[in-house]
């Protein structure tokens, strides 16, 4: 019979290099502070991940973007440049409510202003709806477009099968004309056909019915007791604060903005979800690390 060797807290810290917490520390530093010059043009790019497949393009479009949680737990919410992009997963048709609490908040300012918007099985009508969104705010993007990497919807699809459909969709191919598009400041809006538009409102009639907010952590997520090894992985990752080391271990509560990091970066698999496709089958973008989860999502300390 086959038996699981559990980790024991130190060892999971070990092999997650949350030890060196100091790292963690001076890399936020310059989360908050830097910005990039793109062909002589000075390019501001904020994002939102939580599976690292949003951060991978962003990292393509500017040196050092700007984590999103971050900046809206600091005090600058102004920010000018030529040019200003935003980053973001498409969560059933809109964006996360962390990138809209973002909207409300911040100020932005510049000549030519873009959205990349990731996604998985379909992007529904997100690029409308963002582009409406964000005009309600003082917003105006010159250019939104989107791109299919692997959907990490956990309650619906797994992800070991997930992964074997990885090198379809050219991931590469796509962000890179993404980026060919920003840097020659193209403007264009992603085109949404007659039949794509008719299938995005059945979705989102569907989305409507049985929608994800407002969520809290509690009613989202369960921690196994069994596996769960106290790590403090889930206290790291999420954006919202909803984990704390309390008296019975790792805790969760408060409002979530369901970006799954908690669930998808636990060494344990001791996050679980009320349903889900695979509980085993977990997902981080293969080029994104632990560390830059942490220090684009981490609230505490």
């Amino acid at each position: 019979m086959n038996t699981i060797k559990r980790m024991t807290r130190r060892e999971a810290l070990k092999n997650l290099g949350l030890l060196a917490s100091g790292a963690f520390i001076l890399g936020t530093s310059n989360v908050l502070t830097s910005c990039t010059n793109d062909n002589g043009k000075k390019r501001i790019v904020f994002y939102f991940t939580g599976s690292g497949n949003s951060l991978y393009v962003a990292k393509h479009l500017s040196a050092k973007p700007l984590s999103i949680p971050q900046v809206l737990q600091g005090d600058q919410l102004e920010f000018e440049a030529d040019e200003i992009g935003l980053v973001f997963p498409d969560y059933q048709g809109k964006a996360p409510s962390i990138v809209q609490e973002f909207a409300q908040k911040v100020k932005l300012k510049a000549d030519y202003m873009f959205s990349v918007i990731t996604y998985g099985l379909d992007n529904c009508l997100v690029t409308e709806l963002w582009e409406e969104y964000a005009k309600q705010y003082g917003w105006h993007f010159n250019y939104i477009n989107v791109v299919l990497m692997q959907d990490v919807y956990l309650p619906m699809f797994n992800q070991d099968q997930q992964r074997t459909l990885y090198e379809q969709k050219d991931e590469e191919g796509q962000i890179a004309r993404v980026v060919e598009d920003i840097n020659t400041r193209r403007e264009w809006i992603y085109e949404i056909s007659p039949e794509a538009h008719q299938r995005g409102e059945m979705i989102m009639n569907m989305v409507s019915r049985n929608p994800i907010y407002p969520a809290t952590s509690q009613a989202s997520f369960t921690i196994d007791r069994d596996l769960c090894v106290g790590c403090g992985t889930c206290v790291n990752v999420c954006p919202k604060k909803c984990y704390s080391f309390g008296t019975r271990g790792i805790e969760n509560n408060g409002d979530c903005t369901y970006c799954m990091a908690c669930a998808n970066n636990c060494p344990q698999k001791a996050i679980k979800l009320p349903r889900e496709a695979n509980a085993n089958a977990r997902y981080r973008h293969p080029k994104i690390t632990l560390q830059e989860i942490v220090r684009a999502n981490q609230q505490h300390g």
